[in-house]
């Protein structure tokens, strides 16, 4: 009897440990299987960061040193009204429905006073007269925006602080779409400066040979700078304006005069500030035809070539930087 008990003890130890060992082995698979889904979960986190951050880092951004001027009235116009809102708020807002339209105006015309002898900008997404207006000093990144509602200054900075204010902003995909549909030199319904200049031009004062829109890609940089001219008036929409006169008289820093002559056997017109002979600081613009292309040379008071200014901007991109036979260079 005593052989027996102690045999049933023995086989109630054995199972007990049995039991003991399920327990154990289910509990740490369990463990594992958890552990393991935390590591997956942390490598999925761990991809999804990574991925974001790779989003964040392939943002479209702008670059103030390459720059062309539908992009700069573009990126000057969505600064402000990000930065100022307004006027210029609803200037770009209209925009993004249609076209941003940048009319070039005299000081005098808008009632702007300012130390800046440049061209004002006026920036309208209606076709309208706009209160949203700018003016621009010196040249590439570190070229100077006045920014204005009216006659109202409201500061001035750089382009190269409004593009790293914009990429900031990520809000360069929004400046470029704008620059697709940007309008340079055109006419607001209301533009009061056409009115006065109609009015006060008894004559044409610049031939109609040297009249119109033109493009040259002769900047060094690729980017296409535009060269208007009226029968009085002559912009070349990176700040530069001249009102051109018959005569030498007076002495306004925004009025010229026209004067001709030959240089290097070609035909040039001198425009120059009033009060002021005709040399190292005139323009000098010559009516020419390269390559069956009829062409303006811009040349400084030597004759030498500064640039080329053809039709449209296809063929300024197509000769862009070429040199001609004929030129001096």
């Amino acid at each position: 009897m005593k052989h027996k008990l102690t045999v049933l003890v023995a086989i109630s130890a054995a199972l007990t440990l049995a039991g003991c060992s399920q327990t154990t082995q289910s509990h740490t698979q369990s463990s594992q299987s958890k552990t393991s889904k935390v590591a997956k979960n942390s490598s999925d986190n761990s991809n999804t960061s990574t991925a974001s951050s790779k989003n964040k880092d392939t943002y479209t951004k702008l670059s103030a040193s390459k720059m062309d001027y539908k992009t700069t009235a573009s990126a000057i116009a969505v600064y402000a009204a990000q930065k100022y809102g307004d006027t210029w708020e609803i200037a770009v807002n209209a925009a993004k429905q249609g076209n941003l339209g940048v009319a070039f105006r005299s000081k005098d015309a808008t009632g702007i006073t300012s130390d800046n002898d440049g061209y004002v900008y006026e920036v309208s997404g209606t076709g309208k007269s706009s209160n949203a207006r700018y003016m621009l000093a010196g040249d590439g990144a570190d070229k100077q925006v006045t920014i204005f509602v009216k006659q109202r200054n409201l500061g001035t900075t750089s382009l190269k602080d409004i593009v790293a204010y914009l990429n900031q902003k990520n809000d360069a995909d929004l400046v470029k779409q704008l620059a697709e549909k940007t309008q340079l030199n055109v006419k607001l319904a209301g533009d009061e400066d056409t009115q006065k200049t109609t009015n006060n031009s008894s004559a044409s004062v610049i031939p109609s040979s040297l009249q119109g829109t033109w493009y040259t890609a002769d900047t060094g940089n690729g980017n296409i700078d535009t060269l208007t001219v009226t029968d009085n008036k002559i912009n070349d929409e990176a700040g530069f304006s001249m009102n051109v006169k018959a005569k030498n008289s007076g002495s306004s820093t925004s009025d010229g005069y026209m004067k001709q002559t030959t240089i290097n056997g070609i035909s040039f017109y001198s425009f120059t500030n009033m009060g002021q002979t005709p040399g190292q600081g005139s323009t000098y613009l010559a009516p020419h035809t390269e390559d069956g292309q009829s062409v303006i040379v811009s040349a400084n008071s030597n004759g030498r070539t500064n640039a080329v200014y053809w039709k449209s901007e296809a063929l300024a991109k197509k000769n862009s930087n070429k040199q001609f036979s004929d030129l001096k260079y």
